[in-house]
């Protein structure tokens, strides 16, 4: 899986997915389903797990966030408050699905010229601590307590092999809200199909945008230039 992307405005939000795992076999295959609507500072996924027949035989390993760098503190790499938060909601939310002791968090930091891959497990104290703040008027800001207690770092072995595939929204819409977050909701209901991800800039992504390409083909006069082509 690749999280790269060409211009800089797409590393500096934050992007995310839900993670699943075949745990029947000795070389365990990771599977991915995107969705999600991205902001400069968390992530916000629909409050409904993902639900599809090829899910059935598999267990959640939790999810996976870029990030436009690491979050340091004393000189100590630190997993992000919300991230506690998002991971105990999901854990509340869906207490049969997910148990709270092994799912993870992996964060895909965008260092200075490469990007850094770390795992966490988020701790019984983490998760009274999210449960606890997750509604809490104000935010993230005006929680108290947060500290390195409420999650602990956690093995990551990497490889260049690997078998899965992706599962994405169905309905046209597409994974990526950034162009139309009004139509994203914590409450929304979604559908799932086996294909390959749509590219950032996809029309499915920003509709009006292409809408506006179209008038401009059209040769509306709003967007008819002014001055006359000196180069005919």
């Amino acid at each position: 899986m690749c999280w790269y992307h060409k211009l800089e405005s797409k590393y500096q939000e934050y992007y995310s997915s839900f993670l699943f795992i075949c745990g029947c076999s000795t070389h365990p295959h990771v599977y991915i389903t995107k969705y999600y609507n991205p902001s400069h500072q968390s992530v916000t996924l629909p409050k409904a797990l993902p639900n599809h027949e090829l899910l059935d035989e598999l267990e959640p390993l939790g999810w996976v966030h870029t990030q436009p760098h690491e979050l340091i503190q004393n000189g100590v790499q630190v997993l992000p408050a919300p991230d506690v938060l998002m991971h105990a909601g999901i854990v509340e939310d869906n207490k049969k699905a997910w148990l709270g002791q092994n799912e993870i968090i992996i964060t895909t930091s965008f260092t200075q010229g490469s990007c850094s891959l770390t795992a966490y497990k988020v701790t019984d104290a983490g998760l009274q601590w999210g449960k606890k703040n997750r509604n809490i008027a104000g935010g993230v800001s005006n929680a108290q307590g947060y500290s390195s207690s409420c999650y602990e770092k956690v093995q990551m072995l990497l490889s260049d092999r690997f078998q899965g595939y992706f599962l994405v929204p169905d309905g046209g819409l597409g994974w990526n809200y950034n162009f139309q977050g009004v139509k994203h909701r914590k409450d929304m209901e979604y559908t799932l199909r086996l294909d390959t991800p749509e590219r950032f800039y996809a029309e499915c992504h920003r509709p009006q945008h292409f809408l506006s390409f179209v008038q401009m083909e059209d040769g509306d006069d709003e967007f008819d230039a002014d001055l006359e082509n000196f180069l005919e």
